[in-house]
């Protein structure tokens, strides 16, 4: 058990829930490092992502930060498009 699963124990044990909401974010962090990293690969600045898309900076922020709690889909996907990507999910069954 390394030092960040301990702390997310002990965050359970003080307020039940914690693992389980550490668990889905943890999912949608993934996808915005994802976002991130194919915008730093093509060496775009979040800026320049937003002016190809008529958006503020601080909108591909939040999406890259996971900041909004209700990205859709679509957002999601119109990201993907601005930055030349095809977004794809997997569904696959959880390890418990």
């Amino acid at each position: 058990m390394d030092d960040l699963d301990r702390l997310i124990a002990k965050k359970e044990h003080e307020k039940p829930g914690f693992a389980a909401a550490v668990e889905k974010r943890k999912g949608e962090l993934l996808i915005a490092a994802r976002l991130r990293e194919a915008r730093e690969n093509l060496k775009l600045t979040q800026r320049e992502v937003a002016e190809k898309w008529s958006l503020s900076q601080q909108s591909i922020s939040k999406i890259e930060n996971a900041k909004d709690n209700h990205i859709s889909l679509h957002t999601l996907n119109e990201y993907a498009r601005v930055l030349g990507y095809e977004l794809h999910f997997m569904l696959r069954p959880r390890v418990n």
